[in-house]
């Protein structure tokens, strides 16, 4: 066991997890970041919607994170969190894949979620490329293109007319699934957004890994540029739950204001919470995570100096 006390344990070293760290280490305190490497966006062509770094490559931002993180002494630590325990002295202790222990004050879960991708062949090989899960990150990039929507388990009507907003040519693939009511049918008729319900067999690719059409079960072929995804996520919440965390109905932890959960000392910030997902929210949820977390601990200090 580590028997160092950390004033707080991050688990999760993305925009989160990494901008509390930051304002935290500048207030003096002893932080930790537990991060396996396995963010969300990581295969994505290019962050959207973050003033001054529009366009850039998630590992690339990841990489100038860190280098901020080292100039503040801040540890970072490669692996994954597996156990969370709130111990009788209000601390906290946690355990990684490898059996280190890490002793805490407070914890802070940046842990975000995981994208259902579709068991389809050719979704999972164009993930992040080809294709996508939010019109308002990857839209942009996909204007005038002739753009699919896969929408089978979640009624993709909502969505559908977000794409419509980019491109006079949507395609709506259902996948079996027949889920419209008789005036979304009419509505999207009246946008010219062609509803396919057929099965799909496989995205089908170029030798540049450009997508060129939708392969049907039946033997049809669909042209088509790029595939937006409509098919929900899962909230990693596994911490969250060991430590007894009220969350909704799909994961999502409870916060208040502060970002704090419904068990003391325990913090949430980043896709984790129940916010919408957007890089610039998670790192300012994790800023008023920071501030709300050292304000907390102020009550409790012992002074070093």
């Amino acid at each position: 066991m580590n028997d160092k006390i950390w004033d707080v344990v991050i688990v999760g070293g993305g925009p989160a997890g990494c901008s509390a760290a930051i304002v935290l280490a500048r207030s003096n305190r002893r932080v930790i970041i537990i991060d396996e490497g396995h963010q969300r966006n990581i295969r994505s062509h290019g962050m959207r919607n973050y003033l001054t770094r529009d366009g850039i490559i998630p590992p690339e931002y990841l990489n100038h994170a860190h280098k901020e993180l080292e100039g503040y002494g801040i540890e970072l630590v490669n692996s994954r969190v597996t156990q969370a325990q709130k111990l009788a002295d209000k601390g906290f202790k946690l355990t990684d894949k490898d059996n280190n222990t890490y002793l805490c004050r407070r914890v802070l879960l940046a842990t975000g979620v995981s994208d259902n991708v579709p068991d389809i062949p050719g979704f999972y090989e164009g993930w992040g490329t080809s294709v996508f899960h939010c019109p308002f990150c990857d839209g942009w990039e996909c204007k005038d293109k002739t753009i699919g929507l896969y929408a089978n388990k979640i009624n993709g009507y909502g969505m559908t007319l977000l794409l419509r907003q980019l491109s006079c040519n949507i395609i709506l693939f259902t996948d079996g699934a027949k889920y419209l009511r008789p005036k979304q049918k009419v509505h999207l008729e009246s946008c010219k957004i062609d509803v396919v319900s057929k099965k799909l067999e496989r995205l089908v690719y170029d030798d540049s890994n450009h997508m060129t059409h939708v392969a049907l079960q039946n033997g049809e072929q669909i042209p088509c540029d790029v595939m937006f995804v409509n098919h929900g996520h899962k909230v990693n919440d596994e911490l969250l739950k060991q430590l007894g965390c009220n969350c909704t109905k799909k994961g999502a932890a409870l916060t208040n204001r502060k970002q704090q959960t419904s068990i003391s000392g325990v913090y949430v910030a980043g896709d984790a919470s129940y916010d919408m997902h957007f890089v610039i929210v998670a790192a300012a949820e994790g800023t008023k995570a920071a501030v709300a977390i050292h304000n907390d601990l102020l009550t409790t200090d012992n002074l070093r100096f």
